[in-house]
């Protein structure tokens, strides 16, 4: 926020957190934390709690309330309600090395006894989760080919771990969340990190930014296309709009050619002269019929339907 406008977005206390006038917009103490063991993490916010890194908190989630550790200590910002899970309160050392020592246990024994009665059952599941909540519901996500009849499974799991039973079926992506991992780019995997919701992703994205159709390009860990590829979709979408499109025919300071490849973030494209010769020429020195102009942000208008291979990879 600029600093001109700060000072007339004086927060009003309304004993949650504050709100800005005429906004949605909340300021509160926020701050990354980390699930532990999973690994998964939240951006947290706290209506008038101070924590700091390495704090244990006690935050509300979806499905229950849930222990985290903070990884930064928070800062006042202003962010939309549903951007960031709330604080519930902080829990001291001791009471926080207790909790966290006797969910660890329970998860343990939870993952063994799941593993057993399902081979019991005979029941093809996968384990990808378990969640301990506060109010001594146990979840466990797992993956199957297909649909699963868990029902007793599910009374002996109850009887076995003396509590209220949950259990989800998920689907890779989900799976890729629960157990991690890092991406292509080297970092850690967004939806274990830092997405919250899964968006659509398509083919079309993929070859719009120009990315080879080969599925070990544009697939992440989970088997599917990868999230970021979605990113960038809007941004390239409104450059493209000064480009033409792939095999068009253009004018450029070498002849006319036919367009092969663009360049969006480059501001280049890449035409060919003739057989076997190809050129790259910047968009300022190509002209073509239109005026330099198109409404179709699809640079492969021409192709056929996306490959046979890459079916499957979409949601």
């Amino acid at each position: 926020m600029p600093a001109d406008c700060q000072k007339n977005a004086e927060p009003i206390d309304t004993g949650l957190s504050a709100v800005l006038p005429g906004s949605t917009l909340r300021v509160v103490e926020a701050a990354w934390a980390v699930r532990p063991r999973s690994g998964r993490r939240f951006l947290l916010g706290a209506d008038d709690i101070r924590f700091f890194e390495g704090d244990v908190l006690l935050v509300r989630t979806d499905r229950g309330d849930l222990l985290v550790r903070a990884l930064q200590s928070s800062l006042r910002s202003t962010l939309p309600p549903e951007a960031f899970l709330r604080v519930l309160r902080r829990l001291s050392p001791s009471e926080a090395e207790n909790q966290l020592a006797r969910i660890e246990s329970r998860e343990q024994e939870g993952r063994v006894a799941f593993v057993d009665l399902a081979r019991k059952h005979d029941v093809e599941m996968h384990l990808s989760d378990v969640e301990i909540l506060q109010d001594g519901r146990i979840l466990f996500a797992f993956t199957a080919p297909g649909r699963v009849d868990f029902r007793g499974l599910v009374r002996d799991l109850a009887v076995a771990m003396r509590a209220r039973i949950e259990l989800r079926q998920i689907g890779v992506r989900d799976e890729a969340r629960c157990t991690g991992g890092l991406g292509p780019c080297g970092l850690p995997l967004c939806c274990s990190s830092f997405l919250r919701d899964f968006t659509a992703v398509t083919i079309r994205m993929a070859k719009v930014q120009g990315l080879v159709p080969n599925p070990a390009k544009v697939s992440g860990l989970c088997g599917r296309l990868m999230c970021c590829l979605a990113y960038e979709h809007s941004c390239y979408c409104e450059m493209q709009k000064s480009f033409p499109k792939v095999g068009a025919m253009v004018l450029t300071p070498k002849g006319e050619g036919k367009v092969k490849e663009l360049q969006i973030l480059r501001g280049t494209l890449k035409v060919s002269l003739g057989p076997g010769l190809f050129e790259e020429f910047p968009l300022a020195d190509v002209q073509w019929k239109g005026g330099g102009k198109t409404s179709d942000a699809s640079p492969v208008e021409d192709e056929t339907d996306d490959p046979a291979e890459l079916k499957g990879l979409e949601d």
